[in-house]
């Protein structure tokens, strides 16, 4: 579908004060209410009106009473298709679902969730961040549907979901309603971790240095399958039921806690020692060993799992630049 150039769109934008109407404060949930919304028409819309200008020269001209009714028939099905256009959007509800965290130079995933509270269906809603290709859907009556908005990660902290334009062309394509909607929902973005990982030096952060603990083989969880794990650690069991297959990790009798400190990267600079102690959490979370983080101000005692990973990366994607 061909809409009008950007730069129509934005007079008519700052015309109608849309950014101010729409309303700038975030929110977790939005109704799309008669302010927010707004209509223009598209290229189709304007050859057709062109089109009804030239009936309605050549029956007055020619005094052509079909002419007439079929200018004024087709005239009044654009009218109509007005209403049906706005009502595609009106008491639509748009709330932020579930943001998972990414690693910086991925795809950032938002969930967001669209609602019909009527009895009518809505057609043809499309949904897109600025810049991006539309997804495009159908609502039943009274039906929530959740679809998903991805855009690129450029730099590590927090990524908010910023600007979602929501619009439609039903039912002819001859007129475009959209909303503007800014959701309160924000991504983790982890740093980028380094692609050549250094051998982890320990300087004393809490212990400093490698200390054992007793294990005696005991079953501490799953992880990822890797080629050349031992078949007989494979939970097959689990495997029956999924496409995944996880390994069993068991404590050895001599394994180690590591501790990935800040201070033993002296050389690099802030991000590259980001991306390093995040390489290094990454490796050991794979391996099954426990690990700590020393950080300026911050220490996270040794742990193992999603949980404590988390933990340490949140820590890394936060920490001041510079």
């Amino acid at each position: 579908m061909k809409y009008l150039p950007p730069l129509i769109e934005n007079i008519a934008t700052r015309l109608f004060n849309v950014e101010r109407r729409s309303g700038n404060a975030r929110s977790h949930s939005i109704m799309l209410t008669q302010r927010r919304i707004y209509i223009l028409p598209t290229y189709y819309g304007i050859l057709f009106a062109m089109l009804l200008m030239l009936l309605l020269v050549g029956a007055t001209n020619y005094n052509n009473s079909l002419g007439f009714v079929l200018t004024f028939l087709l005239a009044s099905i654009g009218l109509v298709s007005i209403i049906h256009t706005y009502r595609n959007l009106l008491k639509l509800n748009i709330s932020a679902g579930k943001a998972s965290a990414v690693f910086c130079g991925s795809m950032a995933t938002f969930h967001l969730q669209l609602e019909n509270p009527d009895k009518r269906p809505r057609y043809n809603i499309c949904t897109r961040f600025k810049g991006a290709s539309p997804t495009t859907i159908d609502i039943n009556n009274n039906e929530m549907v959740e679809i998903k908005l991805t855009c690129g990660t450029t730099q590590r902290g927090w990524l908010s979901m910023g600007k979602v334009t929501i619009d439609s062309v039903f039912p002819l394509g001859f007129l475009r309603a959209w909303s503007h909607v800014t959701l309160s929902k924000s991504c983790l973005v982890y740093p980028l971790p380094a692609t050549e990982p250094l051998a982890p030096i320990s300087n004393g952060g809490g212990s400093g240095k490698e200390s054992s603990q007793s294990g005696g083989d005991d079953f501490i969880g799953y992880r990822d399958y890797q080629p050349g794990d031992s078949p007989r650690h494979v939970n097959w069991k689990a495997a029956a039921h999924s496409n995944k297959l996880h390994t069993k990790r068991f404590g050895d009798n001599e394994s180690s806690e590591r501790w990935f400190e800040w201070d033993s990267l002296p050389t690099l600079d802030t991000e590259s020692r980001l991306r390093q102690l995040c390489r290094w959490i990454i490796d050991a979370e794979q391996n099954g060993e426990a690990y700590g983080l020393h950080m300026p101000e911050t220490t996270i005692p040794p742990g193992l799992g999603d949980d404590h990973q988390h933990r340490c990366l949140e820590r890394l994607a936060l920490y001041p630049s510079g």
